[in-house]
């Protein structure tokens, strides 16, 4: 959307260091804030493909480009099939590669999509609702306890695991699970005291993660984006929870081990101070920069 703020923007373009007439692959379109930075970096005839999951996010975003004609090659799918796409579209070798893995704010603020504890919503939670058959309340109403103990203590990290699963199972029994109220409510009762984080976040982390298959998806893509660099080109990453950028950081020591990548950046790249006061969604953010050899 125009109003969408991209998370670490200066710093995404200082590392692409993309070019007037630069291809180059944003695998997560979302509000749009990166696709449109790109586009004018690579003005007047570079292309950006873009690459969104979410049906709903694809047409809203993609209606705010009226202009952007041949230039902006858009695609709706996952990113799990990036090197096909970029294939299909005469769009590789290219000079970037991105990926922000934040969720859309157009699905996260949508009631609709069950993404959100903070609003009553169905137990949904599926990035694309068209191709996706598994809910987030499939998984609470048919998983067992120790399935539900394993997915909220490895993609959650929650302390609680255990302890809200017994509870989901007890709960079930009685009432199935519909909406997000219903577990935010479960949720409550085992953890009473929500401290700095509602206590439902980390459950809700883990479902959503479950529910899109997203680390999956990541590890897919990472050797794809790869593939699809020329020589020298640059991949940019910019994870939001320590799973993600774990799996980024564990994959690009392999990479550079085989002689196929660099790392640009020592460090994980952090937003300032200034910019999380000015756009809190910034605050959990981590960039890494991959370069191919």
């Amino acid at each position: 959307m125009p109003g969408h703020v991209p998370v670490l923007l200066r710093e995404v373009l200082a590392h692409l260091q993309l070019r007037s007439g630069d291809d180059v692959i944003d695998g997560t379109l979302g509000g749009g804030g990166h696709t449109r930075a790109l586009l004018d970096a690579t003005a007047p005839d570079g292309r950006v493909l873009a690459i969104e999951a979410d049906p709903r996010t694809f047409r809203q975003t993609i209606a705010t480009f009226p202009s952007a004609g041949s230039r902006l090659i858009a695609v709706q799918g996952n990113f799990r099939l990036l090197e096909e796409y970029a294939t299909k579209h005469h769009c590789r070798p290219v000079a970037g590669v991105l990926l922000d893995l934040g969720l859309a704010t157009l699905a996260l603020h949508d009631p609709g999509r069950g993404f959100s504890f903070q609003s009553l919503g169905p137990l949904d939670m599926r990035l694309d609702p068209t191709s996706q058959t598994v809910r987030a309340a499939t998984i609470v109403n048919s998983w067992s306890a120790d399935q539900l103990t394993e997915l909220f203590r490895v993609l959650g990290g929650e302390p609680a695991a255990r302890r809200l699963a017994e509870a989901i199972v007890t709960r079930r029994t009685r009432q199935p699970f519909a909406t997000t109220v219903d577990l935010v409510e479960t949720v409550a009762a085992v953890k009473p005291r929500p401290g700095r984080l509602h206590p439902a976040t980390k459950v809700f982390q883990a479902l959503r993660l479950a529910v899109n298959d997203e680390l999956g998806a990541l590890r897919d893509v990472l050797p794809q984006a790869l593939h699809v660099l020329r020589s020298g080109g640059r991949l940019v990453v910019i994870t939001f929870q320590s799973l993600e950028d774990r799996l980024v950081k564990q994959w690009a020591r392999q990479a550079t081990a085989a002689g196929q990548a660099r790392r640009v950046t020592k460090h994980v790249i952090r937003p300032s101070r200034a910019e999380v006061l000015a756009n809190p969604r910034a605050r959990s953010a981590k960039l890494r920069v991959i370069a191919k050899t």
